[in-house]
């Protein structure tokens, strides 16, 4: 019997976790300023050709559709594109290996992965397919946790555990700003800029009180204490 590989594995337990957490295809305004939030970033003009990498239930597909941008999807999880196809009929979606994209190289004008890089069996592999595929004019946005966000320091320093987000510890790493930025650039990408993100709207492990006096003071946060950044890059030159 052929043995279980990582993705296989990483694909069961995604059907699980978008049955139990993302079944509702009602956009969260909160998460909907987020996706506008990469957008702008992106500088997303209408008829760019997007590709939405481990795009779950298709909720960014969907803004980004309604600016106008020629969306395509893809996700590990067969549960989460039947999903997506409800949010956005019609839309181009695939079950697929993000770490082995079944598109050309240089195919898309954006190439956006958004919480998602951090679960892949191979992070390094997942953003090489990143580089590969974005066109050389093009531009890539990766959303990325920070190792050193002061909320994990403070549970790690309280009671001495792990990082983790979303009851997605099955598959998870964390690592710091430059971490980040480290791996991307040895993947094929050139950071032109990061921007943290500080805002929170939804944790089990901290009360609604919490997140609001972590809402008002996270603008004085420094820059590596964030929450998570948005890396914009572009594509490596070929020499």
């Amino acid at each position: 019997m052929r043995p279980t590989t990582r993705t296989e594995t990483l694909s069961v337990a995604y059907d699980s976790w978008h049955r139990q957490h993302s079944a509702d295809l009602e956009l969260d305004p909160h998460a909907a300023a987020f996706f506008h939030w990469v957008l702008d970033l992106a500088e997303a003009a209408p008829g760019t050709r997007m590709l939405d990498v481990a795009c779950g239930s298709g909720a960014f597909l969907g803004c980004a559709l309604d600016r106008g941008v020629d969306v395509v999807g893809i996700d590990v999880s067969p549960a989460a594109i039947e999903l997506a196809a409800r949010r956005v009929p019609g839309v181009e979606l695939h079950v697929g290996d993000a770490e082995n994209l079944p598109f050309d190289d240089s195919s898309f004008g954006l190439v956006t992965c958004l919480g998602s890089l951090e679960h892949f069996p191979s992070p390094e592999r997942g953003a090489a397919e990143i580089a590969r595929v974005v066109r050389p004019d093009g531009r890539a946005i990766v959303f990325v946790p920070n190792l050193f966000f002061l909320g994990h320091i403070w549970f790690g320093l309280r009671h001495g555990v792990q990082p983790s987000e979303g009851e997605q510890d099955f598959s998870e790493s964390f690592r710091t700003s430059q971490g980040w930025r480290s791996l991307l650039e040895r993947a094929g990408l050139v950071v032109e800029r990061w921007e943290p993100w500080n805002t929170i709207h939804a944790s089990q492990k901290v009360g609604p009180g919490t997140m609001r006096l972590w809402n008002a003071v996270s603008r004085f946060v420094p820059r590596h204490g964030a929450y998570a950044f948005a890396y914009v890059c572009s594509k490596q030159a070929v020499s």
